[in-house]
């Protein structure tokens, strides 16, 4: 899954292009490349009589291939074409087989490889700065950005089915003193721990991500409003319960928001009201949680 690349590029029609290509499943890929290549192959072979070749359509057929699919699967796709783009030539010559068409099958097939190592050697850079944009690399939560546009888009889909969430923000106490005392890579392997206990306790369904610092935030679906308030303790707990286990003099302050599926509020504005809140136990004296429902909900 890809969160980010849903927003890549919304203005720029190749980016989004782009995205919408890294998405597409294997299968399907190939369903639609074969397709494209045989009316291609057919055109190519029909348009031989007014002295019409298709020869160029190949390249950005298997431009999009070589982008949707995998290194191997590039690798055969490239051979097949190669194969296949030879059709029209061995049945307009005159010798099928002969010196000329297998050269320029042993070209064909060369230039086709080539190219798909040059675009799936951008491929994978293309995937590598992805994944470092959409994810904390520190943590692998989400960062900041992409948190804050799938939020919108959950809330959007809660509201329409009806269902609670709970919007939390937690963050580590004494984190400042703890980079002071032990040194940064003590405060490193303390924000790896929450995240790695985050990341075990959230569904696939739900959101966590970095916004900064110490500070993390999740959105998490719940059945109702007292299963959003116990999901708060227990995740309180956990977090808690590992940050314990470092050896470090650390515990976490939580705030969490109950959002029903009336409430009026912006996800800014339930973030800020969570963050509030946890605001409110840092000043009451620090690691624990505090919750409450969301104006109409």
């Amino acid at each position: 899954m890809s969160l980010w690349r849903g927003e890549i590029g919304q203005g720029a029609p190749l980016p989004r292009a782009m995205a919408r290509l890294s998405r597409t499943p294997s299968a399907t890929a190939w369903c639609c490349g074969v397709l494209c290549l045989v009316v291609i192959v057919v055109v190519d072979g029909a348009g031989r009589s007014l002295g019409l070749r298709l020869v160029p359509a190949y390249v950005p057929l298997l431009c999009a291939m070589f982008w949707a699919l995998g290194r191997w699967q590039n690798i055969a796709f490239a051979l097949l074409t190669a194969i296949v783009a030879l059709l029209p030539d061995i049945f307009a010559a005159s010798e099928p087989f002969g010196t000329a068409t297998m050269a320029n099958a042993a070209i064909r097939a060369a230039t086709y490889l080539f190219l798909a190592l040059i675009i799936g050697a951008y491929r994978r850079a293309y995937d590598e700065a992805d994944y470092r944009a959409m994810y904390d690399g520190l943590t692998g939560a989400l960062n900041r950005l992409p948190f804050e546009a799938a939020v919108v888009r959950h809330l959007a889909a809660a509201r329409r089915a009806r269902q609670t969430l709970l919007a939390a923000t937690i963050d580590l106490d004494g984190f400042k003193q703890i980079n002071k005392d032990y040194g940064q890579a003590a405060g490193d392997a303390a924000l790896r721990s929450l995240s790695e206990e985050a990341l075990r306790q959230v569904r696939g369904s739900d959101l966590f991500g970095r916004l900064g610092g110490d500070k993390f935030a999740f959105l998490l679906g719940a059945s109702s409003p007292q299963n959003a308030e116990a999901l708060a303790h227990l995740l309180h707990q956990r977090v808690t319960s590992t940050l314990g286990k470092s050896g470090l003099p650390l515990s976490c302050s939580m705030g969490g928001l109950i959002v029903g599926p009336n409430t009026t509020l912006t996800d800014g504005e339930l973030f800020e009201r969570a963050n509030g809140l946890m605001r409110q136990v840092k000043e009451a004296g620090k690691g624990t949680v505090l919750t409450e429902a969301a104006p109409g909900s």
